[in-house]
């Protein structure tokens, strides 16, 4: 029912295992749109601008670039993947992963601006580390 992939983390894999199990069905509220007015993390001097960003259907420049982010790191993982699977057919992987290296290093600047622009509150996107990701296609 819903999609999987290999950098799911066990919390991902708990929440979606309780969906398909239904233990969120009947939920006070559930299919009615969250009511995030008075959102208490949320500073005083940046309600109102919010407010009326929200009204206007206008996302802060945070949202838009997170977004961004999670797209650009799904893309950078899946020219991983593939260059994992062409070091196993004998690609050059050493070249593969130089250019990959470099990209990341332009990625982890991209995600410490973003840090940078969050509000107070807002969890901050981890780095990215080579030998981690390659640590993970490993495993799967």
């Amino acid at each position: 029912m819903f999609n999987t992939n290999r950098w799911e983390t066990a919390v991902d894999r708990a929440i979606r295992e309780a969906m398909e199990g239904g233990e969120f069905k009947d939920l006070p509220g559930e299919g009615k749109p969250l009511d995030l007015k008075d959102d208490p993390n949320t500073p005083a001097d940046l309600q109102i601008a919010y407010k009326i960003m929200r009204d206007n259907g206008i996302a802060p420049d945070w949202v838009a670039q997170g977004r961004e982010l999670e797209t650009k790191q799904t893309r950078w993982r899946a020219h991983l993947a593939a260059a994992y699977a062409t070091r196993q057919q004998g690609g050059d992987w050493a070249a593969a992963t130089a250019r990959l290296g470099g990209e990341l290093e332009k990625l982890n600047s991209e995600i410490l601006s973003y840090n940078l622009k969050l509000p107070p509150g807002i969890t901050h996107r981890a780095q990215m580390n080579l030998e981690r990701e390659v640590a993970r296609l490993n495993v799967v």
